[in-house]
């Protein structure tokens, strides 16, 4: 090779170095974000294909209906957190910290309940019915987080998979809200998160292979 061909070939690798990426790159946080949007919207869309749409006035006007959505959505936007810290290993350790003001929200739910529900419900199927509906709303949500999870840098798969739980866990709770007909706060208290723990387990197991390295 030539001199003169060996200056061309530097001048078009160094020509290339300065280049721009032709596709914009998407942020391990913004393909969180666009994710956990996706999830909620996929998931309240199943609800209304499986159980109707409600009557929105109904549900608007009752305390019950906005404290199950905000507890749960509350405990999401800890999960967003969580999910952010595992999929970026310089990201803080308090970030478990973000899930107890929903927990917080749920206890006193609970505490200050004067609703009459039954703890178990208002039929013998409500609580294995809630949960069973929970999980299965959670699992389109748990994939897509699992594989926003992919683009970050995770060290311990199966702690990753199992913040994808909870993301996924509680979007999935948020959503049944919508057309949960056990409004009491001990109820949601106890068995919505019993639901979240439930796929937060799934996330672990399915996160230790299919986020190992």
């Amino acid at each position: 090779m030539s001199s003169a061909d060996t200056n061309l070939m530097i001048r078009s690798l160094a020509r290339e170095a300065g280049m721009k990426p032709s596709r914009p790159v998407v942020s391990f946080d913004t393909a969180l974000l666009l994710g956990a949007a996706l999830s909620f919207a996929s998931a309240v869309m199943l609800v209304f294909a499986t159980f109707g749409i409600p009557d929105p006035a109904a549900i608007l006007g009752s305390a019950a209906f906005h404290h199950k959505i905000s507890s749960m959505l509350t405990v999401a936007c800890g999960g967003v957190f969580l999910v952010r810290y595992a999929g970026r290993p310089g990201a803080r350790g308090l970030a478990l910290l973000t899930v107890l003001p929903g927990l917080a929200l749920l206890i006193a739910g609970a505490i200050s309940d004067t609703s009459g529900f039954p703890f178990l419900g208002r039929s013998e199927i409500s609580v294995p019915s809630c949960i069973a509906a929970i999980v299965a709303l959670s699992l389109l949500p748990l994939v897509i987080t699992l594989f926003v999870l992919k683009r970050g840098v995770t060290t311990r798969p199966a702690v990753a998979g199992a913040t994808a739980g909870v993301l996924a866990g509680a979007l999935g709770a948020a959503a049944y809200s919508l057309v949960c007909k056990n409004n009491g706060g001990l109820f949601v208290a106890v068995w919505y998160p019993t639901a979240v723990l439930i796929v937060v387990g799934l996330g672990s197991i399915i996160g230790r292979r299919a986020l190992a390295w």
